[in-house]
Parts: C-alpha cells; structure tokens; sequence
C-alpha cells in the first residue's frame, strides 16, 4: 500500500495532484482529508478552497479524527466559497468569506482582491504552501457558468502567484460537475482515480511518474 508520503512526494514543486471520484463508494474525498489531516499534523501551512457547507467539512474531519480549531488561524486557512455564494457569514476566526452582491464576474474580482491581500498582510511563503479544494466539483452546483469561472479561479491563481505556485491538491467528482473533468487533467501533473475494485476501495494512478499503479486507499480491518 503506498502511504500518503509516498504519494506526496509525486506531486513534482509547484504542481498540482488532482484526486477524481470515479466511484462515489470509493469515498476519495475521505482520501483527500486524509491528506489533509497528515499534512496540518505535520505543521504544513494549508489554505483550504471549500466549496461545500462548512458544516460538512468539520462533520467529515471529525469522523477521522481531527478538530478543525486546533488548526484554524495557525496553520490553516478556509476561504468559503459555498458560504460567500450563499450569503452565510461565519463568525470563525481563520474562516473567511466574501461579502456583498455575488455573481460569477464580481466573485472573481473579489477574491482575487481577498487572496493578494492575505498573502501580503501575512507575508506567506507561497513555495511553503500547501492549496487544497474540497470538492472542486461544487462548482457546478455554486455558479451559473462553473466553468468560465473555474477557468478564471486558475488564471487568478497564476496572476496571484506570478510563477511561484503552491503544491495543490484538487478533489473532483466527474458525475457531479462532468463540465471540468477536461480542464481538471489538464493542469494536473499527478491524478489518483477512485473506484471500487473486487470490493476493495482502491486508487489508480492515471496521470505521473508512478502511471498505471493501482494501491488501497484505506487500511482495511
């Protein structure tokens, strides 16, 4: 079984991985804050792009074990899109939101205002960054154009970051937002398809060095 290090350390400097849910069953976004949880234990500093309820974030997280306010506002940061798009202001520190008429044009402009600033005023070190979307396919369910605006989200991402990219890990479901799946294997370097196989919850690599590999997710009991 390759362990979340090992699958780490194919994501190559500034690239991107992308895990896609093939099989729902297969519970990749359970995978994916997996990642998460062993990347915030290890003191990584995690800008986390959420495009579900953050309710359902912290539920999640706690099933596997991890408190998200150990973690709010020292090394993690949540910019909640599912709550800028549907008015729900959060009055957590470490959890921001955008405020104001939204559509998919001035979300755009807003965030892209949002992030410069929060890595200005904190004085982040991008190369040490860690950018993590969950689940990117919520897009589809958030905007009238999801992917004129997913696209824009990427372009903002470079003009933001002028060529010194983060390490990212995108989470993406194809049945629920078909859309982006092209745009999704695009700029990934590295993707990890879920599915259940022979009754096993199981990844397969489709896309990087370690192409064609298929290894559990999960620790069976």
């Amino acid at each position: 079984m390759l362990t979340i290090e090992d699958i780490l350390n194919l994501i190559p400097e500034n690239g991107i991985m992308a895990v896609v849910q093939r099989d729902l069953e297969a519970n990749g976004d359970r995978y994916t804050l997996l990642i998460l949880k062993y990347l915030l234990e290890k003191g990584e500093l995690v800008f986390l792009f959420l495009y579900e309820p953050y309710t359902v974030l912290t539920r999640n997280l706690s099933n596997i074990g991890l408190n998200v306010g150990d973690f709010l506002d020292k090394n993690l940061i949540i910019f909640d899109v599912f709550g800028s798009v549907n008015k729900i202001e959060k009055n957590v520190k470490g959890v921001y939101t955008l405020s104001g008429y939204m559509d998919d044009v001035i979300f755009i402009s807003k965030m892209k205002e949002w992030a410069g600033g929060v890595i200005r005023r904190q004085k982040i070190k991008v190369d040490k960054l860690w950018m993590v979307t969950y689940l990117s396919s919520g897009v589809c369910r958030l905007f009238q154009n999801p992917l004129y605006t997913y696209k824009m989200i990427w372009l903002m991402r470079e003009d933001i970051l002028k060529g010194k990219s983060p390490r990212t890990i995108i989470t993406y479901s194809p049945v629920e937002c078909p859309l982006l799946e092209d745009i999704v294997y695009f700029v990934s370097d590295v993707v990890i398809e879920t599915k259940i196989i022979k009754g096993k919850k199981v990844g397969i690599i489709s896309k990087g060095p370690e192409e064609n590999v298929i290894f559990e997710l999960f620790e069976e009991r």
